[in-house]
């Protein structure tokens, strides 16, 4: 008995009554659960402990300063959720605002509320294995200020000069607002990753994305409207209004990585280089151009460094909602795709049967045609230029092939297969649908992706989604998921298209 008294008069216990005047009742929180506050039943759930067995700093207090935080301000429940608003991003900035609010009444968290050993174990983790939602909702929990304002110790003779010192602290606040340990911790985590050269770079990409998204948050949420000043108070309604936003994000990006590692130092390309060597004469695909290796690290090189541009970016975008059309092919090409060589120049063989050709091209040796084929999907837009003839030098190229062309306007796009055995459409129908923006790039890869191999997509790679949300990070993420997961090559235009597609089917 004696023992258990003794333990009992360790315990600190807080005392919310104090904070709100009504009666509470306090649980000790048990291993491997979470604190708690209900201001509906007025119970709180926190460790009574003190000094942390591991690291020697109390812990606990900070969370129970925590939880007191939530006894004063934040409201008895939760309320309905609107318009897609997920849970975790309401419980995830009101935690924020909690801390904050706490910080301005001189009561900031100044010690970390856990072990920052514990914080740097699991922030490894999530580099390596977390989804950047979790990465997000991770940073953001771990993102508190910690209280640098002096209000210790201090006398006023009237309320006016309350005010004016308070006023005075707030105004200054800007040059002593520091996040706290734990933040800090993670952060350091995530910037070595983000440098490291073993992480891959599309892996990196994504940690400065979320890094980005948690500052972001962070600030949209303390700062004082338009201003880049920080407000003295932050309503709940705003941690309503801000998880609209984050939700969004959240619910954008929930898979797991799928690219962390970085490719061997020694493959060719990995360096960041397009492949140049291989693409020459005596490069390493033998003398017959870039291989589909060379062309797929050229493009992945290429949307990378569209996420970068898009990385800062708030918003999210969205695809545009495509239709499938399937029009009648009227012009017919079986008779000049059969009529059409047997045998075709090329740079490479055994037969060298048209010497003629060392000096324009170098296309000397004599090679069988073969019938190849596979999905080349067009970029129909604005940018992009392509008509008849072309449509039959591919296919007389990779006489098997289909051939479809995307574009859209507004928030609704179009993919129309315009070639497809032997057949093509008309002229007139290939001018009257080309043009207008991409707004379905995602769609139409979709749709590729189900489409027999080799799969081509000729595009500029420059990919915008529908009216109003035409670019943003999670677009390009999306396009570089699909083409990898799907083997899908990238070639910049119609006369790439003739330069290497038949080179690219034979290998």
């Amino acid at each position: 008995m004696q023992l258990y008294w003794r333990k009992l008069m360790h315990k600190a216990y807080p005392y919310p009554e104090i904070v709100t005047g009504d009666n509470w009742q306090v649980n000790e929180l048990v291993p491997g659960d979470i604190a708690s506050t209900d201001n509906l039943n007025k119970q709180m759930t926190v460790p009574l402990d003190q000094a942390c067995d591991k690291c020697g700093l109390n812990h606990s207090r900070m969370i129970r300063r925590h939880e007191l935080g939530h006894a004063k301000w934040s409201p008895k429940t939760m309320g309905k959720l609107m318009r897609g608003t997920r849970k975790e991003a309401i419980e995830v900035l009101e935690e924020i605002r909690v801390n904050y609010l706490l910080f301005i009444n001189g009561l900031g968290i100044n010690e970390p509320s856990s072990c920052i050993d514990i914080i740097r174990m699991q922030t490894t983790r999530l580099v390596y294995e977390g989804s950047i939602t979790e990465i997000i909702l991770y940073g953001l929990a771990s993102n508190w200020v910690t209280n640098t304002i002096d209000k210790t110790h201090r006398y006023y003779q009237t309320d006016d000069e309350h005010r004016e010192y308070h006023k005075y602290s707030y105004a200054s606040r800007l040059d002593r607002f520091k996040r706290g340990e734990e933040y800090r911790a993670f952060k350091d985590i995530m910037a070595h990753a983000i440098t490291n050269p073993d992480i891959s770079p599309i892996r990196q990409e994504e940690l400065q994305f979320a890094l980005n998204q948690i500052g972001y948050f962070f600030d949209k949420l303390l700062v004082k409207g338009n201003t880049y000043r920080y407000s003295e108070q932050v309503s709940y309604r705003k941690v309503q209004k801000v998880a609209e936003e984050l939700s969004t994000v959240l619910d954008m990006f929930m898979d797991k990585p799928e690219e962390v590692y970085a490719q061997p130092s020694a493959a060719p390309g990995t360096d960041g280089t397009e492949g140049e060597e291989s693409e020459t004469e005596e490069g390493t695909s033998g003398g017959i151009g870039p291989t589909a290796n060379d062309l797929e690290k050229r493009m992945r090189k290429q949307l990378i460094d569209q996420m970068q541009s898009f990385n800062r970016s708030s918003g999210v975008g969205y695809w545009g909602e495509m239709t499938v059309h399937n029009p009648v092919m009227t012009v017919n090409l079986q008779g000049r795709l059969q009529n059409g060589r047997q045998y075709r120049p090329q740079e490479y063989g055994y037969n060298p049967k048209y010497i003629h050709r060392y000096c324009v091209d170098k296309k000397i040796f004599k090679q069988k045609q073969h019938v190849l084929g596979g999905t080349i999907l067009i970029d129909a837009s604005g940018s992009m230029q392509f008509n008849g003839s072309d449509i039959l030098e591919i296919m007389q190229l990779l006489p098997a092939v289909t051939i479809a062309m995307y574009n859209g306007v507004g928030n609704y796009g179009d993919l129309r297969v315009i070639a497809k055995n032997g057949m093509r459409v008309s002229e007139d129908y290939l001018n009257q649908h080309s043009g207008k923006g991409n707004i379905v790039d995602g769609p139409a890869l979709q749709w590729l992706a189900s489409m027999p191999e080799r799969r081509i997509w000729v595009s500029d790679m420059h990919v915008f989604g529908g009216s109003g949300n035409t670019t943003g990070f999670n677009l390009v993420k999306d396009v570089i998921n699909t083409c990898t997961r799907n083997k899908i090559i990238n070639l910049k235009n119609i006369e790439e298209v003739k330069e290497h597609a038949y080179k690219l089917n034979v290998l």
